[in-house]
């Protein structure tokens, strides 16, 4: 379970939570009312999720490319169609895989 902590203790142990989160690399749930309102996470946790963004982002961009190829060829049979879509979804998921080691 993840450790949770009120915006008002956060006020009073600010260096105590990023001391925590950096050395357990773990997050830290901040809430407000009694409901999580953000999370504080060790800055190697946050590269590592601009980088998943980044990847993401890049595999959509590949995905409507296809999408707009397929729109342009919409001659094709469905199984060609599909083998374009398949060949797509490998290539996000080969670099999907690539950039998790």
């Amino acid at each position: 379970m993840f450790k949770t902590i009120t915006s008002t203790e956060l006020q009073k142990k600010t260096r105590e939570m990023i001391d925590w989160t950096r050395m357990n690399n773990e997050p830290v749930i901040i809430q407000t009312y009694g409901k999580p309102m953000a999370t504080l996470v060790s800055y190697d946790e946050y590269q590592h999720y601009l980088q998943y963004k980044q990847a993401r982002n890049g595999r959509f961009v590949r995905l409507r490319e296809a999408a707009a190829d397929n729109a342009a060829y919409n001659a094709l049979s469905e199984t060609e169609a599909m083998a374009i879509i398949e060949q797509t979804r490998q290539e996000a998921h080969d670099e999907h895989l690539e950039n998790s080691r």
